[in-house]
């Protein structure tokens, strides 16, 4: 009996040795198959923040696979519509990949901009957000690329384990407490933030609104409870009593250099923001990076999030070769991507442990609701930011919310 186990075993082994020698097999010739352009490839984008980065990876990419590729900054007025006028013409000329936004993506879509790919692998790469926020119509249609969202950072020189806030209630309960002395006589803002950033300050109603269910792109499930959110903004609107932040002249890039100089204790930021901090302050102010707290005990808060991305035109007569070049911007590169644009990669599979400030942000990420994808609400966010704006300086509540929602209703039928 133990020689016949023996002999299964050693056959087992030799199995086992075999296929995993055609799996590598098959790895190196993957990462080193032929890549073949018909003509040079082209990469469109509208950030201007990410130039160094984008031709950083089109050099890369050109040297790695022998082939011309150039990634070229356009105007984001009539994005899609550009692409699909160049791509359809008789000599394709529009971008073989580009970068889009979440909200973009039904747009791109129903124009036939897309080359939809297979979701396997890649939870492995992403996590379930990032790969909801690039599904339109139950299909993956793009790769997840960097993303956008907001958390709550604080001096943590001004701030003890203590007093770390769960709410924006504790917040105020800080600042009723807080008594300037030595180490804070610097300190002239409790808490401020860019009131009239429409994505910063949509935490107040977040938690209350649904915009278009898990993908963002299902008009039915368009909703608003405005009764809690009523509860909600006219917590928002007392909070400029406490405050007194002036939403027509705030800038986000005040509140970070005033965070440096050490005059706010508790602020909202985004990603550019903190690495804007990260830049300015070199290092010598200390602070935390927490998600988003809820209002109080009673209302709930939640934040929004843009998930940039990089599709494969179909157009492209170099669909293939798009596909390698969508991957390496998004994975094979994208390590260097903060350090060069202050983005952070939707990609996670690194090896190592993230920063604890990059864990939260990840953290927040998750927790945040994407923009919708639905086309009908492309202009809601100039809408909400007047909304907003005119709670803060004072407006019914009651009254603005219920001019919203109607406006909505009316653009969703």
């Amino acid at each position: 009996m133990t020689t016949i186990f023996q002999r299964i075993l050693s056959l087992l082994i030799v199995l086992l040795l075999g296929m995993q020698m055609v799996t590598v097999g098959m790895k190196s010739q993957s990462e080193e198959m032929e890549v073949v352009a018909e003509r040079p490839l082209l990469i469109w984008y509208t950030d201007p923040d990410i130039q160094l980065y984008m031709e950083g990876t089109a050099s890369e990419v050109s040297a790695k696979y022998g082939i011309e590729v150039s990634a070229e900054l356009v105007s984001e007025v009539d994005y899609i519509e550009n692409i699909s006028r160049e791509s359809v013409k008789e000599q394709m000329t529009g971008p073989d990949i580009y970068v889009t936004s979440s909200a973009l993506l039904e747009k791109a879509a129903l124009a036939g901009l897309v080359k939809t790919r297979d979701s396997e692998g890649m939870a492995e790469n992403y996590s379930e957000k990032a790969v909801q926020a690039v599904t339109y119509d139950e299909k993956v249609t793009a790769n997840p690329f960097y993303i956008e969202t907001c958390f709550l950072v604080y001096n943590s020189n001004y701030v003890t384990e203590e007093q770390i806030p769960d709410t924006i209630e504790d917040i105020l309960v800080y600042a009723e407490n807080f008594e300037t002395g030595e180490g804070t006589e610097n300190v002239e803002s409790i808490f401020k933030w860019n009131v009239a950033d429409v994505i910063a300050s949509y935490m107040f109603l977040g938690a209350y609104t649904d915009l278009g269910g898990v993908h963002g792109d299902d008009k039915s499930q368009v909703s608003m409870d405005l009764d809690q959110i009523e509860e909600c903004m006219n917590y928002y609107q007392s909070l400029n009593a406490f405050f007194a932040i002036d939403a027509d002249t705030v800038t986000s890039e005040e509140v970070v250099q005033e965070f440096v100089d050490g005059k706010i204790v508790f602020t909202i930021m985004n990603v550019p923001m903190l690495s804007e901090l990260d830049r300015r302050s070199e290092g010598e102010v200390p602070y935390k990076v927490m998600t988003l707290p809820d209002l109080t005990e009673e209302l709930a808060s939640r934040g929004l999030s843009v998930t940039n991305s990089v599709v494969v035109n179909p157009y492209s007569t170099n669909v293939e070769t798009a596909k390698v070049c969508a991957r390496y911007l998004t994975e094979d590169r994208v390590d260097q991507l903060y350090e060069v644009t202050g983005k952070l990669p939707a990609y996670t599979n690194f090896p190592g442990e993230p920063d604890e400030a990059y864990r939260v942000i990840y953290e927040a990420y998750e927790q945040s609701a994407e923009v919708p994808k639905i086309m009908e609400l492309s202009n809601m966010w100039l809408q909400l930011e007047v909304v907003l704006a005119d709670i803060w300086r004072g407006d019914s509540p009651a009254d603005k919310l219920q001019e919203f929602h109607e406006l909505l209703k009316e653009q969703l039928d």
